[in-house]
């Protein structure tokens, strides 16, 4: 019986999604913009539900108390990186996509760089965007797998979160990600704070944390630095500021926004949002290495949560899948924009495909959630995967970022052999061991590779980007 109530709770929260997918999609009805784009809908607070509850996902919760298990407490400088990218891009590539008239960043780079590096860039983007999908459905096998032992295998429950997902953006899209992502928000605050409470007070959490740190005075459970590490921590404000500023399911999120100042404070005060849950989840993650230390890293923080009253197990554990739902919906219609406006719709050129964008666009989210969860099922570790998907999102955005900031330097041949570089600086990353003990973190590594190659080439060729005057209107 006790295991049945978790389930209830799921249940219900899966019921619930639907109830607001097959709203919002009954209002869309054949709309297949709106499908996708939703712009010009939300204010602020579902802005920033939106943006957090993409932040915050399978990385930032079960990702982070896996890391933690190894650094400590530092582990949770990653959701704080996330806002800071956020609020960067608040005044950067949000704002400048909503005054281009474009609704995908691949299209504004075409517009200022030329066909052949918004090729590269779309390929660049599917690319970040699966590996962020798929790490998502992973982050949700592990959950449902400890709160429905009986039901769920990692496998299974990795397979069961893709349906899921799949079907909520299939259904209402862009629409149901962001208003079910206010929902989200609530159940992960809820849960993780009464969770800690818990496991700390009543559970014995802290005075174990206390036995760790005595027995283990070599690694720094309870610094909010030294496990990461200055040059760490830098590397993830580096990753996500390039993530933030150019992956297509982040900007996104600020078209829905109903106007300028709803875009703009929707990521500010969304990042504040941010920041609290990751070093929650990295004092659970300590937590979980105190009182489970045999445990599998990425196990232990569901395994733990499923020790407390199992009421409040389930809504901690619902509160963490919907996290990673949130991030998994979001990025899912992020990735079929990209495909359908980048790739489909532009190289077709049909009449009649266009005219039928609604169920277009669905088949490609069905077609893109397929693709992602094969892809899942050969990844390992989910922190650092994370890591090395969003890397490469440093040398998209050192060319958006470049073009708009410094158009009369940012050279057109730049932006191509940037984003070239960094695909194979990620590939050379993964085949050449030697380069971990160089550079010691993949972040350092791309800033250093795609920011050369973007230097150099720009200050030696003449023919610079075209950013017209009312990209950068205020």
């Amino acid at each position: 019986m006790i295991m049945n109530i978790p389930l209830l709770i799921v249940l219900l929260y899966v019921v619930l999604l639907f109830v607001i997918s097959f709203n919002v999609s009954r209002k869309q009805k054949k709309d297949g913009d709106a499908f996708l784009m939703y712009k010009g809908k939300n204010g602020i607070f579902v802005v920033a539900s939106s943006i957090a509850g993409l932040a915050i996902g399978g990385a930032s919760t079960i990702g982070i108390a896996e890391n933690a298990f190894g650094v400590g407490l530092s582990a949770g400088w990653y959701d704080t990186a996330w806002a800071i990218g956020a609020v960067i891009t608040a005044f950067l590539a949000v704002r400048y996509l909503r005054h281009s008239g474009y609704s995908t960043i691949s299209a504004l780079v075409n517009e200022m760089f030329g066909k052949k590096t918004s090729f590269i860039m779309v390929i660049s983007m599917c690319i970040i965007q699966s590996g962020i999908i798929a790490l998502q459905y992973k982050a949700g096998g592990s959950i449902l797998a400890a709160l429905l032992p009986d039901i769920f295998t990692t496998e299974s429950g990795t397979f069961f979160s893709f349906i899921i997902f799949m079907l909520v953006a299939m259904i209402g899209g862009m629409g149901s990600v962001t208003l079910t992502n206010v929902l989200n928000l609530i159940l992960i605050y809820v849960g993780v704070i009464v969770a800690t409470v818990i496991v700390l007070n009543n559970h014995g959490g802290w005075a174990a944390i206390q036995t760790l740190v005595a027995a283990e005075p070599d690694v720094p459970y309870l610094s909010f630095t030294e496990g990461m590490g200055w040059i760490g921590i830098l590397s993830w404000v580096i990753v996500m500021i390039g993530n933030t500023n150019s992956v297509q399911g982040v900007v996104q999120i600020g078209l829905t926004g109903k106007d300028d100042r709803a875009a703009k404070w929707g990521y500010i005060i969304g990042a504040a949002f941010m920041v609290p849950v990751g070093f929650i989840c990295a004092l659970l993650g300590v937590a979980s290495k105190a009182l489970l230390p045999d445990a599998v890293a990425a196990e232990a923080l569901p395994r733990i949560l499923m020790s407390i009253p199992p009421v409040l197990a389930g809504i901690t554990l619902s509160g963490l899948w919907a996290a990673d739902m949130g991030t998994g919906c979001s990025m899912i219609v992020g990735l079929a924009t990209t495909v359908s406006s980048d790739i489909v719709y532009r190289l077709s050129g049909s009449e009649k495909l266009k005219a039928r964008k609604s169920l277009v666009n669905k088949v490609i989210v069905v077609i893109a959630s397929f693709i992602t969860y094969l892809i899942a099922t050969q990844m390992g570790a989910i922190l650092n995967a994370m890591q090395q998907a969003l890397s490469l999102a440093i040398g998209t955005s050192f060319i958006v970022i470049g073009a708009l900031i410094a158009p009369k330097f940012t050279s057109k041949k730049a932006g191509f052999c940037t984003i070239l570089a960094s695909i194979v600086a990620i590939a050379l990353w993964n085949f050449v061991p030697a380069l971990t003990g160089i550079f010691k973190s993949v972040g350092i590594f791309m800033v250093i590779v795609c920011g050369v190659v973007f230097i150099l080439i720009s200050a030696f060729d003449k023919d610079k980007v075209n950013v017209k005057k009312e990209f950068i209107k205020a």
